[in-house]
């Protein structure tokens, strides 16, 4: 676990360096052998995405990992030095929004409390580096992608990238937070307040096989817009609906558009344990689906917006 690991990082800090010394850390996992190591003189370098390749190779992270890098940048980190406090507790943050949008994506539901052992295995998260310019956490996840299979982590990731690109305007930030899941979304505001407390901005850099997936950088104006959506969000109604009508597409995104009876066009999500009843359904095909409806709603703003998840395929 990224919260345990930073502990043991604690323990393990010299008695002779100074609270604010420069310090190179070697994660317990036995995947990853080398920790990165940056040299005094090179500590306040900010290291572009033309350095990333290198360090996976000094890091031994193979092709089967996702690499985010969370780069936390304030004037108080500019020396390459971090508290150990904000290490330990952005790592649990980090962990807990990644494993309640990794369940979120595998089994579907709304506001689940706790996520299962299992899914943290299958997530196997590594605290791969530590490094400045200005405070950077190396976090990697098992990526498990296939011919036919994106991976968990892949689609978890995404989805916390998609939060953060609407800027915590309007339907796209509403529909990011639902396929996000609120108790994702929780600990991504969790995240993100500490990245406000201390007036700093955040750049994230995804990659893959050494190759940058995504990128996002917030300054401290659109963490604060970002953080205050999270906080103001709030689910309405909820309630179990049965629905009929004819698929019209059947998207990647893990949706199922359908025009009901009455002619609405409806966005139905639905999660990767649906998947086999899903590949059964064909464009055109008449049929009953039984959905979780939600309605959320920006307090502040009092935009809403109504989301439908597959429960099961009736006929």
């Amino acid at each position: 676990m990224l919260h345990g690991e930073a502990k043991e990082i604690m323990h393990r800090a010299s008695a002779n360096e100074k609270r604010s010394a420069r310090f190179q850390l070697a994660p317990p996992q036995s995947a990853i052998q080398q920790s990165a190591h940056c040299s005094g003189r090179g500590a306040t370098m900010h290291l572009q995405q033309s350095n990333l390749a290198s360090m996976v190779s000094v890091e031994n992270i193979s092709n089967t990992y996702e690499l985010v890098d969370f780069r936390m940048i304030a004037p108080v980190f500019r020396s390459g030095s971090i508290p150990l406090s904000i290490i330990s507790q952005a790592c649990e943050e980090i962990q807990k929004m990644l494993g309640y949008a990794a369940l979120r994506f595998t089994q579907g539901g709304i506001d689940r409390k706790r996520v299962p052992k299992e899914v943290y295995e299958g997530l196997d998260l590594r605290l791969a580096g530590i490094l400045p310019g200005s405070s950077r956490l190396l976090i990697a996840a098992a990526a498990h992608r296939g011919l036919f299979d994106d991976g968990i982590a892949k689609h978890s990731i995404q989805r916390i990238f998609s939060v953060l690109e609407s800027e915590g305007h309007g339907e796209d930030f509403l529909e990011a937070v639902m396929d996000l899941g609120p108790s994702s979304a929780r600990k991504l505001r969790d995240f993100l307040r500490i990245i406000r407390s201390h007036s700093a901005e955040l750049e994230l850099t995804w990659s893959y096989v050494g190759q940058q997936v995504h990128h996002w950088k917030g300054n401290h104006v659109v963490i604060c817009k970002v953080t205050q959506a999270l906080e103001n969000d709030q689910l309405k109604n909820q309630s179990t609906l049965l629905v009929r009508g004819v698929i019209e597409m059947l998207s990647k995104r893990e949706r199922i558009h359908l025009r009901s009876d009455t002619g609405e066009l409806l966005r139905i999500l639905f999660s990767k344990k649906l998947f086999g009843p899903v590949t059964e359904l064909h464009l055109d095909q008449s049929v009953s689906l039984r959905c979780q409806v939600t309605e959320t709603e920006n307090t502040i703003t009092k935009e809403s917006s109504t989301y439908y998840e597959l429960i099961d395929v009736v006929g």
